[in-house]
C-alpha cells in the first residue's frame, strides 16, 4: 500500500482530507499558493508556492505516492506536470489528470454527458458575448443560465437571466448557455468508486440555496424524495462514475424537474461540500472513503445511522469575533450540534467559513437543531450572510 498523499490545494476539503488520512497512517503533502490555507495546520508537510511553478512541482512529485486534488481549478500546466510524472512511475493520479481536465471545463462536461446519452440539460457553447439572441429564446426561452466555462465556484461565474433581451446582459467570458428551470429541486449523490471498480454511494441529500448568493446554503439526508427517485438518483450517479472509469469521490448533482426527472447539472470529481453531512450522519464519512480510494484500501459499506443537516456557515463580522483563528471541531458547544470551523483568515461577504452538521430523529428535528445553533454562533441574532 501506498503511504505518502499528495493533496493539490489547501482549503477546507484539504483540511478534512488530512485529518482522515492520518487515522489512517497516510502521511499528507499539501501544495497551495496560500500559507494561509486551512490544511497546512494538518499536513504532514507542505509546499506553499505559485502552481504554476514547474520547480516548487517538481519538489511536490517527490513528497507523494499518490496526487489528488481539492478543486477543479488546477492549471492545465500543472496538470501537464504530473501526468508526465505519472508516465514515469513516480505518481499515481487520482481521480486522473484526464478527467480533471474535462470537468473543470462546463463545456467538455456538458458535452461528455450528451455522448454517454445521460440526461442534462440542453445547451449552447459561447465563446463571449457575442450570441444571437433569436437563437437563444428560440431554443430556451426568455429565461436562460450562464455559466463561466471554468473558474466557477461557490455560485460565481453562475448567472440567472430570468428575461434575456439584450446581449449587453450575458457576460463577455466563454461560457454555457441552459434553460432556467424555475420549479425545480436539486439534490446531490456522493459515490466513491475504488480501484477496482467498485462503488459505495450515499443516501441522496436535498440542497436548499441562497437566493442572492446563488450559493448551498443547507443540506439535508435523506433528500426529500421518493424511495423510488432516490434508487433512480444513486444508480444514475453510479453510471456517471463508471464511465468516468474515476478513482475517489465524485458528487453529482441533479435537478429533480415536477415530473420526477433526473437532470445532470455538473459533477465534481472531488470531496464535496453537500458531502459534509457524512461526518455525523454515517458510519463513514466521504473524506474517509476519498483516502482510502485512492490509496487503494478497501471501502467501507455505507450506512446512515441518523436523519441530519448541515449549514454552512458564512463569514459576518459577528461570527467572526465569537469564532477561533486557527481550525476547530466541537460536538458540544454548539447548542448540542457539531461545529466545523475551517480557520480561514477573515472573508469577504458569503465566504464559507465553517459548517454546522445537526441529526435529529427527523429532518425537520435535525434542521431546527442546526438553526438553533447558527442563531447561537450570531449572537442569537440569527443574522446569517444570506
Amino acid at each position: 500500500m501506498s503511504t505518502r498523499l499528495g493533496i493539490v490545494g489547501g482549503g477546507q476539503l484539504a483540511l478534512y482530507l488530512c485529518k482522515a488520512a492520518q487515522e489512517l497512517g497516510v502521511s499528507v503533502t499539501v501544495i497551495t499558493e496560500s500559507a494561509d490555507d486551512a490544511a497546512l495546520r494538518y499536513a504532514d508537510s507542505a509546499v506553499v508556492d505559485d502552481l504554476g511553478s514547474a520547480a516548487a512541482i517538481e519538489q511536490f512529485i517527490d513528497g507523494c505516492d499518490v496526487v489528488t486534488f481539492d478543486k477543479e481549478g488546477v492549471p492545465n500546466e500543472t496538470l501537464g506536470w504530473l501526468i508526465d510524472a505519472q508516465a514515469q512511475g513516480r505518481i499515481a493520479i487520482h481521480p486522473s489528470a484526464d478527467i480533471l481536465l474535462m470537468l473543470k471545463d462546463k463545456a467538455l462536461q456538458k458535452t461528455w454527458l450528451e455522448q454517454q446519452g445521460l440526461p442534462t440539460l440542453p445547451f449552447h457553447i459561447l465563446s463571449g458575448r457575442a450570441a444571437s439572441l433569436e437563437a437563444l429564446s428560440g431554443k430556451f426561452g426568455e429565461a436562460v443560465v450562464q455559466k463561466a466555462r471554468s473558474g466557477g465556484y461557490d455560485g460565481r461565474g453562475v448567472q440567472i437571466l430570468r428575461k434575456l433581451e439584450s446581449e449587453e446582459q450575458l457576460w463577455d467570458v466563454p461560457s454555457i448557455v441552459e434553460p432556467f428551470l424555475p420549479d425545480c429541486n436539486e439534490i446531490a449523490v456522493i459515490s466513491v468508486r475504488d480501484q477496482a471498480g467498485k462503488v459505495q454511494t450515499y443516501p441522496p441529500v436535498s440542497m436548499e440555496f441562497d437566493s442572492q448568493l446563488n450559493s448551498v446554503k443547507a443540506v439535508a439526508m435523506p433528500a426529500a424524495v421518493s424511495a423510488r427517485l432516490s434508487a433512480a438518483a444513486i444508480a444514475l450517479a453510479e453510471r456517471v462514475v463508471t464511465a468516468l472509469d474515476g478513482v475517489g469521490v465524485f458528487a453529482v448533482e441533479m435537478f429533480v424537474t415536477p415530473e420526477e426527472e433526473l437532470l445532470i447539472n455538473e459533477i465534481s470529481p472531488r470531496v464535496h461540500n453537500s458531502g459534509h453531512v457524512t461526518l455525523d450522519a454515517c458510519n463513514v464519512s466521504q473524506f474517509e472513503q476519498h483516502v482510502r480510494a485512492v490509496m487503494g484500501l478497501p471501502l467501507v459499506a455505507i450506512e446512515q445511522k441518523s436523519p441530519a443537516v448541515m449549514l454552512n456557515i458564512l463569514y459576518t463580522e459577528a461570527i467572526r469575533e465569537r469564532c477561533p483563528a486557527a481550525p476547530v471541531t466541537d460536538r458540544e458547544a454548539c447548542a448540542g450540534a457539531a461545529l466545523y470551523w475551517y480557520g480561514k483568515a477573515p472573508g469577504t461577504h458569503g465566504r464559507k467559513m465553517g459548517h454546522i452538521n445537526a441529526v435529529g430523529d427527523s429532518v425537520t428535528a435535525a434542521h431546527e437543531l442546526a438553526d438553533r445553533a447558527l442563531q447561537k454562533l450570531s449572537g442569537d441574532s440569527g443574522e446569517q450572510a444570506a
